[in-house]
């Protein structure tokens, strides 16, 4: 875990504003405190597919810190092994902040969620590096990233033939109509 003086929305806005084409941000807490909770489905270009990961955020408004993780599915071993593309291969999660993903966001989708949803995501997270897996199209990066999405209640769309690469499917998240905001706060 990370702790830095900057606030999530200004670290997310500096990496966005430098590396982002598409942004979109929903609000979905029931209630205000005196942190921010965010959970940012994102994906990153750099190769021919892309790749799909999730960041978890907290602002501590008093003591004006943010706390920043950042993890993405992946087969262990080696990035030239072609075995997920036809089998289940040993795999799990890795810290986006250390392979430096996270500055090279393309998509993002910037959810503010409340306290207990972003537990629930985490935990979800959790779930997916304990089983050990990493499949092509049904335990691969954008399937983690569907999971977390769908453990906020959010409208996560299927995967289809246009929308297979983690680029693409994170890029139809934020497509007009999709995953609209509800009501805002009074």
């Amino acid at each position: 875990m990370r702790t830095c003086i900057l606030f999530l929305s200004a670290f997310v806005g500096l990496a966005s504003s430098l590396h982002a084409q598409e942004i979109k941000t929903l609000d979905i807490r029931t209630q205000h405190t005196r942190k921010s909770f965010y959970v940012i489905l994102a994906a990153r270009g750099g190769s021919a597919t892309g790749h799909a990961f999730v960041l978890w955020g907290i602002e501590d408004h008093i003591r004006r810190r943010t706390t920043i993780q950042a993890f993405g599915l992946y087969p262990d071993g080696s990035r030239g092994n072609c075995s997920s593309l036809v089998r289940t291969v040993p795999g799990g999660l890795l810290d986006e902040m250390k392979n430096h993903s996270f500055q090279a966001i393309t998509e993002e989708l910037i959810v503010r969620v409340d306290e207990a949803d972003f537990k629930r995501s985490w935990r979800v997270a959790r779930l997916w590096d304990c089983r050990h897996q990493y499949s092509m199209l049904t335990g691969d990066c954008v399937e983690f990233l569907r999971a977390v999405g769908e453990s906020l209640h959010l409208d996560m769309p299927r995967r289809a033939l246009t929308r297979w690469t983690p680029q693409a499917y994170v890029r139809q998240l934020l497509a007009p109509g999709v995953n609209r905001p509800p009501a805002v706060f009074p």
